[in-house]
């Protein structure tokens, strides 16, 4: 009996489309066997890569750098949020720092976002410090998409889509537990991802239009001047206050 893991690639092509790129069943544990699974979606044609979403595990993280470079990385951001929250240790300090966390990801300016993040890092850092160092090492990967038009930000930021997927594959598979081949498993999760694909064929995750943005020429971003910058720290403030209020109300509840 080996543990092996069910891998998915999705994708959305230049007219807005998403598409099954491939699937496979992969070594958990083997990096090789991680890097095999993109090189053969590349292989199949899938090429011009701007973004990649995924977790942070150390076997697909390499395996997407290497295979499409010049591409951005971009971790899911639910995992951040859990992850200080579980550094917080006990319920109270898991509620506040997620009261702390989950604001950064609900602004939708790239600066308010940035600001925002900095300000819950400091925040942090006074009662929960191994909280504030998740955050701060996952800043550059979590905020990845913020060089992305704003339409995209907030689909393109978490691994939902495959999340969705993931978990029908984990009730299918459920029911037979056990594998009898490594081609049992791969047939199971591309029957699942095809009933998916003709769903997905029934409607555009992105319009035409917002596909276009991706090919414009956007000026690089300026630092926000003096009197901007209080402005967004002022929000930030606000937005994280309020966020802590509602936790201590749910707890109070």
């Amino acid at each position: 009996m080996a543990s092996t893991a069910a891998a998915a690639a999705i994708g959305c092509d230049e007219r807005g489309w998403r598409h099954v790129l491939g699937v496979s069943v992969v070594d958990t544990e083997s990096y090789d066997s991680w890097l095999s699974f993109p090189r053969s979606v590349r292989a199949r044609g899938a090429g011009g890569v701007r973004l990649v979403t995924s977790d942070a595990r150390e076997g697909p993280r390499r395996a997407i750098q290497e295979t499409s470079r010049g591409a951005a990385w971009q971790r899911c951001v639910i995992r951040p949020v859990r992850d200080c929250a579980r550094e917080a240790g006990g319920q109270q300090p898991e509620r506040r720092a997620y009261g702390m966390v989950a604001p950064v990801f609900r602004a939708k300016d790239a600066d308010q976002v940035r600001v925002t993040c900095h300000l819950a890092c400091e925040m942090l850092g006074e009662c929960c410090p191994r909280a504030a160092r998740v955050l701060e090492g996952a800043e550059p990967d979590a905020l990845a998409c913020l060089d992305l038009p704003q339409a995209h930000r907030r689909r393109l930021r978490a691994d939902d889509v495959q999340e969705r997927t993931n978990r029908e594959t984990e009730r299918r598979s459920r029911v037979v537990q056990v594998f009898p081949s490594e081609e049992a498993p791969t047939r199971l999760v591309g029957a699942i991802m095809c009933e998916q694909d003709e769903e997905w064929a029934e409607s555009r995750y992105f319009s035409e239009d917002r596909m276009a943005e991706l090919s414009e020429d956007r000026p690089e971003p300026s630092p926000p001047g003096e009197e901007r910058g209080r402005e967004l720290l002022l929000v930030a403030r606000q937005a994280i206050e309020a966020s802590l209020a509602l936790a201590d109300r749910m707890e109070a509840a």
